[in-house]
């Protein structure tokens, strides 16, 4: 299963943005009940286990606030942990 990563101090809002929200062809991004520093409501993942790992949201991110990593990229990131 993909992991969806989002960095919320660098996202400036569903209500302001929210282009993550147009472009996951499955709908899992909603607007969260907490804001973050800037006031703003970052979007939070629903039903993480239907992400395909498409990547739209992390590449028409402008502010580069969502990282989505494939179980391929996990388990290297993992093992190079292991091995340091």
């Amino acid at each position: 299963m993909p992991t969806v990563t989002i960095f919320e101090q660098s996202c400036k809002g569903v209500e302001d943005c929210g282009i993550c929200t147009f472009v996951c062809p499955k709908g899992l991004f909603k607007t969260s009940r907490e804001m973050n520093q800037n006031g703003y409501l970052p979007p939070e993942v629903e039903n993480r286990e239907e992400c395909t790992a498409c990547l739209n949201c992390m590449i028409y991110c402008p502010d580069f606030a969502i990282v989505v990593e494939t179980d391929a990229e996990v388990q290297t990131t993992n093992q190079e942990d292991e091995d340091e």
